[in-house]
């Protein structure tokens, strides 16, 4: 099970998360986004998770970005994931691949049937070095929504694919995803920041989420 938390943007959180045991840490470079980081602020933020004593893995969020762009962030930042989170199509995440490994975000409408769902994500989840992140679809809004998802749905495609659970979880509630979905990983953004405050980790509730996952009942998975 691995647990990612997304939107790291100050190396407290980044610390917090770390020794709580977060396996990977999610950086958005996607410019609406309360959560972005600019390439200075993102230079200084890499270099000092760089030098904490367990690093987590670090995921680069990119949204509809040419993939020259991306491999130069890649090599910029040292990034250990792709994150996909606009409408990349499979060739494109196939290439991305060649790069590091891939988590593509599918953003599931709510009320999607499982059998609907699983013909959404087939394209994606068939492909070699990818993941896909089960998000909850959001007129306008590529992420981040707060909004829980379509779990019997979200259960369907990580019977088949490797998934991550996303949209929605928070402390209270990650336990119960586990428990339904049994996904590789789950990742949280907005679920472990301050209230009416997009961007803003909340550094208790980062601990609380983190240890909500650990004390769940799932399977090992081998990263």
């Amino acid at each position: 099970m691995l647990i990612k938390i997304c939107g790291i943007t100050t190396i407290e959180a980044a610390q917090v998360a770390s020794e709580a045991g977060a396996d990977l840490l999610g950086l958005v470079f996607y410019p609406p986004s309360p959560r972005y980081l600019s390439p200075s602020v993102a230079d200084d933020l890499v270099a000092a998770i760089k030098r904490l004593a367990r690093r987590p893995k670090l995921v680069g969020l990119f949204v509809n970005l040419p993939l020259p762009e991306i491999a130069a962030a890649v090599a910029r930042y040292d990034l250990d994931y792709i994150q996909l989170h606009g409408e990349e199509n499979p060739p494109l995440c196939q290439e991305a691949a060649r790069l590091r490994p891939v988590i593509r975000a599918l953003r599931l409408p709510l009320q999607i049937e499982p059998a609907a769902a699983l013909r959404l994500a087939a394209p994606f989840g068939q492909l070699d070095g990818l993941t896909l992140l089960l998000d909850t679809h959001k007129s306008g809004m590529y992420g981040g929504t707060g909004q829980v998802g379509e779990w019997a749905a979200a259960r369907t495609i990580a019977q088949a694919f490797p998934a991550l659970l996303a949209g929605g979880l928070t402390a209270e509630n990650v336990g119960a995803a586990i428990a339904q979905v049994q996904p590789w990983g789950v990742d949280v953004s907005s679920g472990v920041e301050k209230q009416a405050a997009p961007g803003q980790k909340d550094m208790a509730k980062i601990k609380q989420f983190i240890a909500a996952c650990k004390t769940g009942s799932f399977s090992t998975i081998e990263d």
